[in-house]
């Protein structure tokens, strides 16, 4: 599905893995929105990430218009997490304290 352009949105390749961000930001939207998933207000999103409230509108207003695309997005993210910790990525090989 074809994502559709939102003032104060921008999307470069090999910044966040191309994903659309808060422009001037490395934050993206799907940061945003997990926030909003885990019920911060939007006054809190803003305190937390440095931003003003019109870029966080600006976010949630590009995932309200592509919310399809991002949702999928968000999906297959969670899924390679997922893929990893079961491989075993990112576990010390030994032990991080002596015992």
């Amino acid at each position: 599905m074809d994502e559709i352009a939102t003032p104060g949105i921008t999307r470069t390749p090999g910044v966040r893995g191309g994903r659309p961000c808060i422009a001037g930001t490395g934050i993206r939207v799907t940061d945003i929105v997990t926030a909003v998933q885990l019920e911060c207000s939007r006054d809190e999103i803003a305190q937390d990430f440095e931003l003003s409230l019109e870029q966080v509108n600006a976010a949630l207003e590009y995932y309200r218009v592509n919310s399809a695309a991002i949702d999928a997005d968000m999906k297959r993210q969670d899924a390679n997490f997922a893929r990893l910790v079961m491989a075993g990525y990112g576990r010390p090989q030994s032990p991080v304290l002596p015992r």
